[in-house]
């Protein structure tokens, strides 16, 4: 089965997915909403619309942590195991402020990209190649 045949059968197609770094936005996001714990993320991820695997994550999150763009604690509650938490640090919100600034732009040249694209579409197909 091609790309087109997985999208009209409902499937995600692998083509023109996020870039993977885009999960460090998106956990930064995130994290600045709330603190939370690493299958709580991967939960919160999913209504992004990221389905990264919990190992993913953790990677992420560790090499945030690495970059100190986010902290770390044991959270102890009385129903239930303690949890690895994760906070948003300083660092980690000037990274997200980057990162939406970045994003931004990117959504602009994509604004322009598809005026273009609607821009050459309408034209007959003689004046495309004349």
């Amino acid at each position: 089965m091609g790309a087109d045949d997985a999208v009209s059968a409902g499937q995600r197609s692998p083509v023109g997915a996020l870039p993977k770094s885009f999960l460090h936005p998106c956990l930064l996001l995130l994290l600045k909403e709330q603190p939370g714990y690493g299958y709580d993320l991967v939960a919160r991820l999913a209504k992004l619309g990221i389905d990264d695997d919990s190992a993913a994550v953790y990677r992420a999150l560790r090499a945030l942590e690495q970059q100190q763009a986010v902290s770390s604690y044991w959270h102890r509650s009385s129903t239930g195991p303690a949890r690895h938490m994760y906070r948003l640090t300083p660092v980690g919100e000037e990274q997200l402020h980057s990162a939406v600034e970045a994003a931004a732009e990117m959504h602009r040249a994509i604004q322009r990209y598809f005026g273009r694209y609607a821009a050459a579409a309408s034209r007959p197909p003689d004046a495309a190649s004349a």
